[in-house]
């Protein structure tokens, strides 16, 4: 049979804390990522569809308009990585208030 043990409690809620302090650079270089290659697909898309040719001022804009899209995304990426890593720090708070109002009225 298995016994109470309030180390596990501890353990998750350190484990929560981990996650949440990475999840803000994962999800902003994931966002990032996406929002590079999603950004240069559809600039290379319009380019073509426009039949635009290769000059030096087109591929300069083009690559502006690339890096500013995957500015955007990156900074995306960070509110919703400050949200999740928030959410995980609020149930690490949670468990962390669990484990204390048992070793608080333990007998």
């Amino acid at each position: 049979m298995a016994t109470y043990d309030d180390s596990i409690l501890q353990q998750h809620a350190d484990t929560l804390y981990r996650a949440a302090n990475r999840i803000v650079t994962n999800t902003a270089l994931a966002y990032g990522v996406v929002g590079f290659f999603v950004s240069a697909l559809l600039v290379g898309g319009f380019s073509a569809a426009d039949n635009l040719t290769s000059t030096d001022n087109v591929v300069l804009v083009q690559g502006i308009v690339v890096v500013l899209l995957t500015a955007v995304a990156v900074c995306l990426g960070v509110i919703s990585g400050r949200e999740k890593a928030f959410r995980l720090k609020l149930q690490a708070q949670t468990v962390l208030c669990q484990r204390q109002i048992e070793l608080n009225t333990r007998k």
